[in-house]
């Protein structure tokens, strides 16, 4: 699937990171704020990208990279696969959602979003958590564009979705950012929460723990 290709991505990005003796590129130390974190995340996206990856790190040439601008960040939510598996439709969907210490924060070029680095605090400040996930983060910002201003990421790691969550008179609503056939959405049209959960319990719930 999609989402597996693109963490495969990022790992290796990441991977690159950490190999600094051999790439040339050291990971950028921790700082004390998301804003300059992001910031050295991107410059180091830059020196990462090449003629072999420009292409599926989102963007369409290697010359694009150069005029790479981060934009305004995306907060991400998690939902836990025990949290998930455990609820029942009387409950509160809303205490399903963790915040994450992942920020995304989409990359943009020629006025378009390409491509994203995500930064975590840690202990120690913040830092690069990954790169790219360009189809994940276009979805994101098309759909926060379209009157969302204060939208959110929701991530469901186990089963690789992501979400653009939104508040409609204190109703949480799910846009589907991305295709997926598991799923009976259609792409961008907002759902309430209770019903993404009913399509996503049975997969939850059926999950071997196998990569998707």
């Amino acid at each position: 699937m999609r989402f597996k290709h693109w963490m495969l991505i990022t790992s290796v990005l990441i991977l690159e990171v950490a190999c600094a003796g051999k790439t040339g590129v050291s990971a950028p130390p921790p700082v004390g704020d998301a804003q300059q974190a992001a910031s050295n995340a991107l410059i180091t996206l830059q020196k990462l990208v090449t003629e072999q990856n420009y292409k599926a790190l989102g963007f369409s040439s290697l010359e694009e990279v150069k005029s790479a601008e981060l934009a305004a960040p995306l907060p991400m939510y998690n939902i836990g696969l025990d949290r998930l598996k455990n609820y029942q439709a009387s409950h509160d969907a809303n205490v399903l959602l963790t915040a994450s210490s992942e920020t995304i924060y989409p990359v943009t070029a020629g006025g378009h979003v390409r491509s994203s680095v995500s930064v975590v605090k840690k202990e120690n400040g913040y830092t690069t958590a990954s790169f790219g996930n360009a189809e994940i983060v276009k979805g994101l910002s098309r759909y926060r564009n379209e009157n969302r201003p204060n939208a959110f990421a929701v991530r469901i790691p186990a089963l690789g979705l992501y979400f653009l969550g939104n508040r409609i008179e204190n109703r949480l609503m799910l846009t589907p950012v991305a295709e997926d056939t598991r799923l009976p959405f259609r792409i961008g049209e907002a759902v309430p929460v209770e019903e993404v959960l009913k399509a996503i319990i049975l997969l939850a719930q059926t999950y071997n723990g196998l990569p998707m």
